[in-house]
């Protein structure tokens, strides 16, 4: 019993927020409206003739994008505390005896932490995603006909970003 509570903490540490799924959700249903966009814009695809084909690809990209956000945040998290424990342990050696203080500290640092992997994620994928799909259909794809563009292109530039999520190069 006592190695399950051990390791309880390194489970519980890869848990993401509800708060944080929904962050990343919408955020990523934002993005993937963007392609909706320019093909509507530039390549004259109706929004109301191809409706269903837009909800279901953007629905699709979004759930995808949303794991590719978690993916990161995770790498980022990671490398960002252990470049900050450092400067945690020389506060700690600074401050003495006042524990409470360093507590307080490392959790906002902590949170902190939290709040910059989460921004860099979204940042990161988002511009991954947008350049793949500007890759995609504007070069690659190009001579396919606009519907199969769109969803060849959506869907292969969410699958690619969420592939390159999975990197421990981040």
């Amino acid at each position: 019993m006592a190695e399950v509570d051990e390791f309880s903490a390194f489970r519980h540490e890869n848990d993401v927020s509800i708060e944080q799924r929904i962050v990343y959700f919408i955020n990523s249903l934002i993005v993937a409206l963007v392609p909706v966009y320019l093909y509507h814009a530039i390549f004259f695809m109706s929004i109301d003739d191809h409706m269903i084909i837009y909800g279901s690809v953007t629905l699709f990209a979004a759930i995808v994008l949303t794991f590719a956000y978690n993916n990161i945040y995770r790498m980022k998290r990671l490398k960002l505390s252990a470049s900050r424990e450092h400067i945690s342990v020389a506060s700690k050696n600074k401050v003495g005896d006042k524990k409470k203080f360093a507590a307080a500290q490392k959790e906002v640092q902590a949170l902190v932490t939290s709040h910059e992997a989460i921004a860099a994620s979204i940042m990161y994928n988002n511009a991954v995603f947008l350049i793949c799909v500007s890759i995609f259909s504007f070069i690659i794809f190009k001579n396919v006909p606009l519907v199969y563009n769109y969803i060849i292109s959506i869907s292969l530039g969410a699958g690619l970003t969420s592939f390159l999520s999975t990197s421990s190069k981040h």
